[in-house]
């Protein structure tokens, strides 16, 4: 698979950008971080982390699923590339 992007769930409140940063840094470039964060109490937060090779990618999910981040066990997964708007057919 060419998936560059990962997933990464199940991250706690205290978790930044910042921490993600050094965390997936380790394994590979980085082009993009989106962590979002749940307003709603008692959720956790979760990030797509855009590496820059699909294989830094796959490592990391690799490596790093399961791993204990602030106390949270973070989910880790690859995920395909966004999808783009199909054109209508022409006639």
């Amino acid at each position: 698979m060419n998936h560059k992007r990962l997933y990464v769930g199940d991250l706690s409140a205290d978790v930044t950008e910042e921490h993600l940063n050094q965390l997936f840094a380790e394994i590979g470039d980085i082009e993009a971080i989106n962590l979002v964060r749940n307003g709603q109490h008692g959720l956790h937060s979760f990030a797509f982390i855009e590496m820059v090779e699909p294989e830094a990618a796959r490592l990391a999910a690799q490596r790093l699923n399961g791993q204990t981040l602030f106390g949270s066990r973070l989910i880790v997964y690859t995920v395909p590339p966004r999808s783009r708007p199909r054109t209508a057919p022409r006639a």
